[in-house]
């Protein structure tokens, strides 16, 4: 490394950590809005239950219960009801924080390279869709951080095979298969490839991951066959993931690397394919280690989305974009691995591309955390208008999840579950475009006056708000 280079990589650990510390800030200011989704909802509501009642909730849903146990924690830490929201969005920052400080620090150790662990946040963070999952109250982020976590303590298993990588790299990988389903797709995943790994050339190793393996199924084993259930209802119900195409597949590529620019998909995908090249020379040339663990980063969610697939394929779509996310942290281990043999120069212009993709994401997430849902609009509407006796009626049945996170349940009202004999307040009605109107016949019945407050909404629920009350 040039010597401009040297006395910053003196001090990588703490320009790592101020780094992480920035992006982190970066995070939380898209934190302040009211805005939430179903899935949000959901977990939202979920939460309110004790542990107990939450790991039943979760056994009858499609994902495990771990991190619905860390946002229930987080709540009863921060007990605000103002802030409620926030501190579940903090919750999920956290370890996106925790990866690109661990996750940085240990590519740095391994490359003696700054620039490498900087290729790493940045492309953890901007290049693929952090800023959104960071952010959402869910369990993506915990699963990033357990998988990657999990990816980089394989490898310190293979190098040194001590007691406290075996450990980490059990307790890693069990935490990802209670975090998501398909986490723990990819933690088997791992798995299989530590074990080809160790068949090759750390044949001495093969009792410890024999051991270290059967103690991590045991450990799942309780979740393991409510999996298989959840798996069974899926593939027999009408779920809700569409069915798997090309177009689907092209689509997936768009969800991870692209951007509201021309051909920012193909430029990013581009440069994830270049680095994959670099790889493989490298790994010709040297044939080391870290390059090809580099290639096996890659590995772990190539081959997630792919079982994804096929399985959808053979039987019903049970796959979606987003379900690769927690593999992606290991995408960007190979992207900053890839790239490590390259001169220093060429480094820092992929740093610079980085970044420069990372401010149009900001401002994409601006746009969509701040900008575009009318929440705050419906809710001071809300706030000031409905009364104790009045009631929040809607007609688009599917969004009542998300509706019961910002009014009563006691108030809130599907139109064909309205009592017209009895109303005793004014109606508010959110009508949903396409969906069923109050008829005139029952505001003439009724000796009801309807009238528009104007266009409001909450996410993607776009409503014209209508007042209901009985004419003088």
């Amino acid at each position: 490394m040039h010597k401009r280079y040297e006395t910053l990589n003196r001090h990588a650990k703490t320009v790592i950590i101020a780094v992480a510390l920035l992006m982190t800030v970066i995070f939380v200011s898209l934190c302040f809005n009211q805005n939430v989704h179903t899935d949000e909802a959901y977990s939202m509501q979920l939460i309110q239950n004790d542990y107990q009642g939450i790991i039943s909730g979760t056994a009858g849903s499609q994902h495990p219960p771990l991190y619905y146990l860390i946002a229930k924690t987080a709540a009863l830490l921060f007990p605000t009801e103002t802030y409620r929201l926030q501190v579940q969005k903090f919750a999920t920052i956290l370890p996106v924080t925790l990866i690109l400080i661990f996750g940085g620090i240990w590519i740095q150790k391994k490359t003696d390279s700054l620039l490498s662990a900087l290729l790493f946040d940045t492309s953890l963070c901007f290049l693929i869709c952090t800023m959104e999952y960071a952010v959402q109250v869910r369990m993506y982020s915990w699963g990033l951080f357990f998988i990657t976590m999990c990816g980089l303590q394989a490898y310190d298993v293979y190098i040194s095979g001590k007691l406290k990588h075996w450990i980490l790299f059990a307790l890693f990988g069990i935490a990802a298969s209670y975090t998501h389903n398909y986490a723990f797709v990819s933690a088997v995943i791992i798995c299989g490839l530590l074990f080809l790994a160790i068949i090759i050339s750390k044949k001495q190793f093969i009792w410890k991951w024999l051991i270290t393996v059967v103690l991590m199924f045991i450990a799942y084993l309780p979740w393991f066959f409510v999996l298989i259930s959840q798996f069974q209802n899926t593939a027999t119900a009408d779920y809700w993931i569409p069915d798997i195409t090309g177009e689907t597949i092209v689509g997936y590529f768009t969800w991870a690397f692209g951007l509201d620019i021309a051909y920012s998909t193909v430029m990013t995908l581009l440069l994830f394919i270049l680095g994959g090249v670099a790889g493989l020379i490298a790994l010709h040339r040297k044939k080391e280690a870290l390059d090809i663990f580099s290639i096996l980063c890659w590995l772990v969610p190539t081959l997630t989305a792919t079982a994804g697939v096929v399985v959808s394929l053979l039987t019903e779509p049970i796959y979606y974009n987003r379900y690769v996310y927690p593999a992606l942290g290991l995408l960007c281990v190979f992207f900053a691995l890839s790239w490590r043999h390259a001169e220093d120069w060429y480094q820092l212009v992929l740093l610079l591309f980085c970044c420069v993709i990372g401010v149009q994401r900001y401002r994409e997430a601006i746009v969509l955390e701040y900008l575009t849902p009318k929440t705050d609009l419906t809710m001071a509407y809300l706030e000031e208008n409905l009364g104790e006796e009045d009631i929040v009626v809607y007609n688009f049945t599917i969004y009542r999840l998300i509706y019961e996170y910002y009014v009563d349940g006691d108030q809130l009202v599907d139109l064909q579950d309205v009592d017209w004999d009895n109303l005793e307040g004014d109606i508010y009605f959110l009508y949903t475009y396409n969906c069923e109107q109050i008829s005139q016949s029952i505001l003439d019945t009724y000796g009801l006056v309807m009238e528009s407050e104007g266009e409001m909404g909450v996410e993607q629920n776009d409503f014209i708000m209508y007042h209901v009350y009985r004419a003088e």
